[in-house]
């Protein structure tokens, strides 16, 4: 296998203690010697090491709801793409259950190993098939470069996988550079783990509502529910920011269950109270991976005794194109229940085109990143044309996130679009404290 080559070519010691038992790739303990001694190299030739921190994004979904054998053979299978990219330029190593260092020596300089990183991108999320099934995953990547920053095995390991923290933070399939300001972005990672535990209980949690509106008409048409955290320690802490904390603390099924009860609730009182407004509730790729979310609807419309019609789940196209098959049935399941469904980040990266015929939505949201630039940029204004004139012919709304200016929303209303979000209406948001 390609990764046992490059444990070769990196000199590693053939004793087992040095290789992963799933990938076959050294382990972390060896990274650090061996990242040790091309420093020492490098320092004396005062050549440049670039070291990658890559996170596979969502293995922890394939075995939770595959099993740890097919989560194994993914990791298995990510980690034999990333060798082959990396190939003779480096080493390849597995520092922990889902994330990867790769270990560039003599590079040139940061052009040459961003080159690197799109194509390590670019090829780990190919889909693959396991068992019969067709699956895609994807990998989030942090760059470090010495002595560009930092001197030490420790400063250049733990830059990297800050970098890697704030790729991760922007969605599946990025990556980022480290600067300094990443080491002031945030609270301390494990203080934030450690608080955020008994978050809930304490109700610090609570609900952010976004209005959606009307393209055509200009009213509030749904509200879209975020949680966020009002940490005493930390401040007030938007959903991105303690996100991945809760992932890892196991956290996010409890959470979300919290966000679909509590946003429900609301919807019912201001439906008692005439309002025919939706709610929207986003849901992450772990939610679309499991079995539950199906019955934990149901049970939640019946506490509440919501209409079904007056709420829709948000899925992320990331999330649905993990296992395409089981999406489908998953959505039908909720669309059998009355509820809207819709995609969120359609265009960010994974492409979900090629089953949306498939899939029992009634609303597609272009993704934040096309609608920045808009008015300026004619590639981006093609992309939202087409998307507009797909999801009309297929009979699905059409909505666009992050809208900041009138210009902005003029001129997708002018596209067709059916429904606007973003920060242009925030002083129409509204929050409410946790009881």
């Amino acid at each position: 296998m390609r990764q046992l080559a490059t444990q070769r070519r990196s000199h590693d010691p053939a004793a087992p203690a040095y290789r992963d038992d799933v990938t076959g790739l050294a382990t972390r303990s060896h990274a650090e010697h061996r990242l040790a001694a091309l420093l020492a190299h490098a320092a004396v030739r005062h050549a440049k090491v670039a070291i990658l921190h890559i996170d596979i994004d969502r293995l922890k979904e394939i075995n939770h709801s595959l099993g740890r054998p097919m989560g194994d053979a993914c990791l298995r299978l990510m980690a034999q793409r990333v060798s082959d990219v990396i190939d003779f330029k480096g080493s390849v190593y597995r520092l922990d259950s889902d994330e990867i260092m790769a270990v560039i020596p003599d590079v040139a300089g940061l052009e040459g190993v961003v080159s690197i990183v799109e194509r390590l991108l670019a090829h780990t999320r190919l889909p693959f098939e396991l068992s019969g099934r067709t699956l895609f995953a994807s990998c989030c990547i942090g760059l470090a470069l010495y002595p560009d920053h930092g001197g030490t095995v420790t400063e250049l390991m733990r830059h990297a996988n800050l970098a890697r923290r704030k790729a991760q933070a922007r969605g599946d399939m990025r990556h980022c550079v480290f600067s300094p300001e990443l080491l002031d972005d945030g609270p301390d990672i494990v203080a934030l783990r450690s608080e955020l535990r008994d978050a809930l209980p304490r109700g610090e949690l609570e609900l952010r509502y976004r209005p959606v509106l009307c393209a055509r008409s200009g009213q509030v048409v749904a509200v879209l529910a975020q949680p966020r955290w009002c940490s005493p320690r930390f401040g007030v802490l938007e959903a991105a920011r303690w996100w991945p904390a809760a992932r890892d603390n196991g956290q996010l099924d409890e959470i979300c269950s919290w966000v679909l009860a509590r946003a429900c609730r609301h919807s019912r009182s201001w439906f008692e109270a005439g309002s025919g407004l939706r709610v929207v509730v986003g849901m992450p790729a772990e939610a679309v991976a499991g079995d539950m979310l199906a019955e934990r609807v149901s049970e939640v419309l019946a506490e509440s005794v919501l209409p079904a019609g007056l709420l829709e789940i948000e899925l992320t196209e990331a999330g649905l194109i993990q296992d395409p098959d089981h999406a489908c049935v998953l959505l039908e399941r909720l669309k059998a229940k009355g509820v809207k469904l819709s995609i969120d980040g359609f265009g960010s990266g994974h492409s979900i085109l090629g089953h949306l015929s498939r899939l029992p939505i009634d609303t597609l949201k272009l993704d934040a990143s096309f609608i920045d630039d808009c008015l300026d940029n004619p590639r981006r204004q093609a992309v939202i044309r087409s998307v507009i004139t797909m999801g009309h012919e297929l009979g699905v709304r059409v909505a666009a996130n992050g809208v900041a200016s009138r210009q902005q929303a003029d001129y997708l209303r002018e596209q067709g679009c059916d429904l606007l979000q973003g920060s242009l209406w925030s002083r129409m948001e509204y929050s409410d404290s946790s009881s």
